[in-house]
């Protein structure tokens, strides 16, 4: 089906035809207003009191082609090439997972938590960069370091650090195996590691399941906490006296996180709730 028009009222009618069957008529409003600011700059206002506004025929096939790619659930982050997160104009693709407003609040938690000029800081999974990048745009003076295992999500995470302009050392890791010995002498650990079961997959929306990468997202069934019980140890060994380490997890598995990080000697553990009032993430003291 082609777009009717010209105007942006005609591409707005467009979209809601096409995506009727797949999203709210609140989200189709929200998608079409992301793709006017991504393909021709226009605002929220402009295209409330300028419906007419007029655009080119080489738009009218972005927007054919960003409404396509919305009905094959592909995520909008990606269609657009980025998100943001904290106020960080961050690069995605299908490389990484696409950040969470959860994920910063454990910035947040780690920003409200640290009383040091110069920590050092390291980010266990990466991904996209964005905790990290968004620690050094907070705590300048920071040494920030991350690792990853995925040798797409870093080249992903080195080009949004050259775009910030700024310095994160990225290294290639496996948080399931010994850490580098670059590592040693943490302020802080912080992680957003992979939690979900492969089982708990079927209840994933399909923009999430045929799009972000797998690698980041499941845990076998059996072992829910692989991950933490990896950083955990890489926190009794790379952090310093008094340095914390804060984790991301399955609000299904809060409290398993919580016990297991009391079991390996850490103190002052607590679970921390998002806000939406959801256990989602977890802090200890070496």
């Amino acid at each position: 089906m082609k777009i009717k028009g010209n105007r942006v009222s005609d591409i707005k009618t467009y979209f809601e035809n096409e995506l009727s069957t797949i999203y709210s008529k609140s989200e189709i409003l929200v998608l079409f207003r992301i793709a006017a600011e991504h393909i021709n700059g226009l605002s929220m206002n402009q295209l409330h009191l300028f419906p007419d506004t007029r655009v080119l025929e080489s738009e009218l096939l972005k927007y054919s082609f960003f409404a396509k790619r919305l009905k094959n659930h592909e995520p909008y982050q990606y269609i657009t090439g980025y998100t943001w997160f904290t106020d960080l104009k961050i690069m995605v693709n299908e490389s990484v997972l696409i950040p969470r407003p959860e994920t910063e609040e454990l910035v947040n938690c780690l920003l409200e938590n640290n009383t040091l000029a110069n920590p050092k800081i390291l980010d266990v999974c990466t991904g996209s960069g964005c905790i990290a990048l968004a620690l050094k745009h907070y705590i300048t003076a920071a040494e920030m370091l991350a690792c990853d295992i995925s040798a797409t999500a870093l080249e992903t995470a080195k080009n949004n650090a050259a775009s910030l302009s700024l310095d994160v050392a990225f290294y290639k890791a496996d948080a399931l195996t010994e850490p580098l010995d670059t590592f040693e002498n943490l302020d802080f650990l912080i992680t957003n590691p992979p939690y979900i079961t492969l089982k708990e997959k079927a209840t994933l929306a399909k923009n999430v399941t045929d799009f972000e990468p797998g690698l980041a997202l499941f845990v076998p069934d059996d072992d829910a906490l692989i991950f933490y019980k990896s950083i955990s140890k890489w926190g009794k060994k790379l952090l310093n006296d008094c340095g914390m380490v804060l984790m991301e997890c399955n609000t299904a598995h809060v409290d398993e996180v919580a016990e297991l990080l009391i079991e390996d000697g850490y103190s002052v553990v607590k679970q921390h709730a998002d806000l939406n009032g959801l256990p989602r993430w977890v802090t200890g003291i070496k």
